[in-house]
């Protein structure tokens, strides 16, 4: 997986940090050192055929990861980070016959997947 085609991504949300200013690599690149290994190895899983417990899996494990940017980022703005991750990461690894997933989380319904599994996992915020 390319680090820079993720960071690419990240940098061209123009996602606003909680101080206000452009998420930039600094915040961006030891997150990703640090969880895009196992982020990968989830989407990997995808390779199969991208089943519900597959996917929910990914989502998880980048709803888990970007917990650690709650400081840096606020709400919508670290699910549209989430959001970013795991569609680069389904465009990278989900085979061709995986479209519907694409087309998920293309879909408005993605970020509230994204939403409802924060929530989920972290209910006081």
């Amino acid at each position: 997986m390319n680090q820079f085609a993720i960071l690419s991504t990240l940098r061209a949300l123009g996602t606003a940090t909680r101080s206000g200013t452009p998420l930039d690599t600094t915040v961006v690149q030891p997150w990703l050192d640090k969880h895009l290994p196992n982020l990968v190895t989830k989407a990997q899983a995808l390779r199969d055929g991208a089943t519900w417990s597959e996917v929910g899996a990914l989502l998880e494990a980048a709803v888990q990861a970007a917990q650690e940017l709650k400081p840096v980022l606020a709400g919508t703005a670290r699910a549209a980070f989430v959001l970013a991750v795991v569609q680069a990461l389904v465009r990278e690894f989900a085979p061709p016959s995986a479209q519907w997933l694409r087309l998920l989380l293309d879909s408005p319904f993605a970020a509230f997947l994204i939403e409802m599994a924060f929530k989920r996992l972290f209910p006081s915020g």
